[in-house]
């Protein structure tokens, strides 16, 4: 059970920070723009699954955040949820 525990909350983690990361984006694309250029940000996926896990393995999985845009993503604010 705590292995399970330990999934979803690192699963959660990656979210919320793509989610924050996404509220971010969406208020710099609603400030002025400066020569048109925006931030962009794109995330390598929103879930992972880990399959079947033996019992006291230790697992983990990176999720990629990029700014694929033309100005500065900035990420001000992240809640885990």
């Amino acid at each position: 059970m705590r292995l399970k525990s330990t999934i979803t909350l690192l699963v959660t983690l990656g979210t919320t920070a793509f989610w924050a990361a996404s509220a971010g984006a969406q208020d710099n694309a609603a400030a002025p723009v400066v020569g048109g250029k925006l931030p962009k940000i794109t995330v390598s996926a929103e879930s992972f699954d880990f399959g079947r896990v033996p019992q006291g393995a230790s697992i983990a999985h990176a999720f990629w955040i990029k700014n694929v845009g033309e100005d500065t993503l900035r990420i001000t604010d992240v809640k885990p949820g």
